[in-house]
This record gives C-alpha cells, structure tokens and sequence, in this order.
C-alpha cells in the first residue's frame, strides 16, 4: 500500500498539479475541500488530465474551523499544505488575511503533530521574502531575507503569507514534523480547468486587450509545473527538511509579459499592452485604486532572486518564464476563456 499525503486546497491551481505529481509518483492523495461538489470536479480534472484517480480521496476540512483536520490527517505520512487565501483586492487593513492565513497553517501544523506526520511541505511566497524593504534595499534576495510586515508599503497578501509561514516555523521548532517550505514567484503555465486565479487572470486581461497601459513593474514567474515538482521533492528528499527554496524561471516586466504573450500567440500582438505608465501618475491612480496601490513599492524595481537552492537540492531545472506564459495562453485558448 503507497504512502498517503494530505493535499489542503486541492481545488487551487497550484494543488492540482501537486496531485498530479503525487498521483504519478504512486502516492495516495486525501484533498481537502469544502464541498462534495468541489471533489467531484477536482476528481474529473484530474481524470482529463490522464490521472488514474483510484488513489484519491476527499475530506472536508475548513481552515477557518477545528474541526475535521484530526480526520484530515489520520494515517497521512506526509502534507502538502497549499491552501491560503488570495485576495483580488488589496486591502487597506494590511493585517486583514493574517487570522485565516496563520490560523488555518497552525490548525494543519498542529493536526499532523498530533497524527505523527513525518514531514509538512508549506506552500509560502516570495511576497513572505521580499516586500516591505525599501527601495534603499539591494536588488538581491534569498532564503535568509523575510518581508518586512511593519512596513507601510506592504500588501495584505505578503503579511498574511510572511507571518503563516513564521508561524509555522515556530510551531515545528519544540518537535513534531520536519518542515520544508517552498516559495514560488508568480506562478504561471497550463490550466488542467475553466478555473482562473488571480495569475490567469492577468493573462486573459492582456489577451482581452484590456490593458493598453502597464505600470513599470517587474515579476518573478515561475512554470506551475516546475512548482509541483518542487512540492514532491521537497516531500522526499532528505535533506530537504528545514529549509526553503526559492522558485524562479526569470523575471519579466509587464511590457516584457505582453511581449511574450504575442510571441506564443501572434494574433494577438495588436492587443498587447503599448504604453508605459509613468510613475507618477501610477502614485496618483493608487490614491483611489487599490489594485495601483498595490503597485507603488514595486514600481521600477527589478529583483534576483536566489534559485541554487532548488536547482541543487530539490533538483529543479525551471522552465524559462516564455514557456510559463506560452502554456498559459495556450490553455486559456483550449478552454475557451480568451480569444
């Protein structure tokens, strides 16, 4: 009998490869989801996607509640904790997402503690590595660097990421499970379904047309698959325990994304982004827009980050950011939510 692993938030777009992953790699997979016709979907996803689904099982369990995650756990010799909210707005309060975030990542902690889990792969972010520095801060970021949440140019989503995953280093440092922690850039590539995240989003807006204009922002971007993978090694490899790793393919800026985007799909060329914005009016939108505020920090700054950690212990070799983006509008097309 294979191994179980506990996958929270098996309906995300990051989970879903995850259990590819582990289904592929022999793994029983138990995903958590918050309704019976959640399960049913993930469990037809899976199946297109050419996964034998024998080896997958479902159970209720909310981040927000006690109960269920002692069940949840039950026999698991792993957990992938992925689930986290990922807001579409910004939120004045930047502490807003924290008790659900840290919250839920102690209930899950704390469950596989009791269950005798022998290790917990927590999905965090860059946003818990590199916001809330200043623009007086190098360019250069690794595994030791942690975002600063008492800064006022911090979004909501980086505190709640930053203190989950600070809380779940704290939580493991009496005993319990090994922890290993994984912190993806902004994460692109294949959709399995008609579900969209806030990162297909912005593909599907450009594909749209709908953004003629970019503030000069520049993201990390790293292929789903490569994150999936990453989740898997960073399960079984040994010295992988106590450790984070960075992922990364590259960086792009806005007008590089839209040009990516028009070189996999030349047809829509026209309708990519043709105008940067220029700082101070993006300061000026963000007095009323939440979306543009969230923008501000990052406006002409262009980070490395630090990937040696991956490519070396967990075995990585990451897909550059052009292919992220190709299999994306490529998915986005076959299913039919962008022209």
């Amino acid at each position: 009998m294979s191994d179980l692993v506990l996958l929270t938030g098996i309906s995300g777009f990051i989970a879903k490869q995850v259990a590819l992953e582990l289904l592929a790699a022999g793994y029983r997979v138990r995903g958590t989801v918050r309704s019976a016709g959640k399960a049913a979907f993930v469990r037809d996803t899976l199946e297109k996607a050419g996964r034998a689904v024998d080896r997958l099982e479902f159970v209720d369990a909310d981040l927000t509640q006690d109960n269920g995650w002692d069940a949840a756990v039950a026999g698991c010799r792993f957990v992938v904790h992925t689930a986290s909210p990922f807001p579409a707005r910004q939120s004045k309060d930047r502490y807003a997402l924290v008790p659900i975030a840290r919250g839920g990542t102690l209930r899950v902690v704390e469950a596989a503690s009791r269950a005798g889990v022998e290790r917990i792969v927590l999905t965090s972010s860059v946003a818990a590595i590199y916001y809330g520095h200043g623009a007086k801060r190098g360019a250069h970021y690794s595994e030791a660097d942690w975002s600063n949440v008492e800064s006022s140019d911090i979004s909501d989503y980086a505190v709640s990421k930053t203190e989950a995953e600070r809380a779940a280093w704290k939580a493991v440092e009496a005993g319990g499970p090994e922890l290993a922690v994984v912190n993806p850039a902004f994460v692109l590539g294949p959709l399995l379904d008609r579900e969209t995240g806030t990162s297909a989003d912005l593909i599907r807006t450009m594909l749209m047309g709908r953004l003629p204009a970019v503030p000069d922002i520049t993201f990390g971007i790293v292929d789903v698959r490569d994150v999936a993978r990453a989740h898997l090694q960073a399960m079984t490899v040994p010295n992988a325990a106590g450790r984070r790793f960075i992922l990364c393919g590259g960086s792009l800026s806005m007008m590089e994304i839209g040009q990516a985007i028009a070189l996999a799909d030349p047809s829509a060329g026209s309708r990519m982004p043709k105008l940067v914005l220029p700082d101070f009016l993006v300061r000026t939108i963000a007095v009323f827009a939440a979306q543009a505020r969230a923008a501000v920090p990052e406006l002409g700054r262009r980070k490395t980050l630090a990937t040696k950690a991956a490519e070396q212990t967990l075995g990585i070799d990451f897909r550059p950011p052009g292919e992220a983006i190709a299999a994306m509008v490529r998915s986005l097309k076959q299913l039919g939510l962008a022209r």
